[in-house]
């Protein structure tokens, strides 16, 4: 039986330390809200990257040194270096300095280009070992479009599986994306957590409940949820 909430994701990781994020279709979306709420809330919130992310202000960059700095925000982003507007990876050692410096760390470890899903890379994701949560994402818009048009490594896709760059992403071709050599690679048995973000692009709310469910009887995951991130709507689905 499925039970249906409305909900605030912050609730969930405001216990936590190190919460990474993988996957397509909002990433970066979920982690900004993610750490203006638990900025309103008084934590001090680092947000990082063990790919690349674009660079927005305040940023500070580990190749000048990771320390305590004085007079620094309660959420600033972190990386590397700076490489064509990005702010480059940091190291599994230095996220654990991070998690001494801030109440919560925030990682991006995937890369998707914008596109609502993903093929990985073998080297892909890049998970830290610290990883308390795993937020895997992917975007419901996806289902309106062809795999040429809404998959990230859609050649690698399409040469690595029996999926067609031309082919429709069905539903049934939606969930096939939730496995473990695809969205789900390197997650394991961590505790995971799907989010299936905008729903506003399907017919009906039904139809994103229906996938929710399907999914958490095919995966690992302990629970999914279907987003509206721009307008602040989360609904967590979870089998009872």
């Amino acid at each position: 039986m499925l039970h249906i909430q409305r909900i605030d994701p912050l609730n969930d990781i405001l216990d936590k330390k190190f919460v990474t994020f993988v996957g397509a279709g909002g990433k970066t979306s979920l982690i900004e809200y993610l750490a203006a709420g638990a900025v309103k809330q008084g934590k001090r919130v680092a947000l990082t990257t063990t790919t690349k992310i674009f660079v927005k202000a305040p940023y500070i960059l580990t190749e000048k040194g990771l320390y305590d700095r004085p007079g620094m925000p309660s959420y600033l982003r972190i990386g590397r270096s700076l490489e064509n507007g990005k702010l480059t990876a940091i190291t599994f050692d230095e996220i654990d300095i991070l998690g001494k410096l801030f109440d919560l760390v925030l990682i991006e470890a995937d890369g998707s280009k914008r596109l609502p899903l993903k093929y990985p890379a073998e080297y892909e994701p890049v998970i830290p070992p610290c990883s308390e949560s795993i937020y895997v994402i992917a975007g419901l818009d996806s289902l309106s479009g062809t795999v040429r048009e809404k998959v990230f490594r859609w050649e690698l896709c399409c040469g690595r599986t029996d999926i067609k760059a031309d082919e429709a992403v069905s539903p049934d071709l939606f969930l096939r994306f939730f496995s473990r050599d695809i969205l789900l690679k390197g997650v394991e048995e961590r505790p995971c957590t799907i989010v299936l973000n905008k729903f506003d692009a399907l017919a009906s709310r039904g139809e994103a409940l229906k996938l929710a469910g399907a999914l958490l009887n095919a995966t690992p995951a302990r629970e999914v949820i279907t987003s509206c991130m721009p307008f602040g709507i989360f609904y967590k689905t979870q089998l009872v």
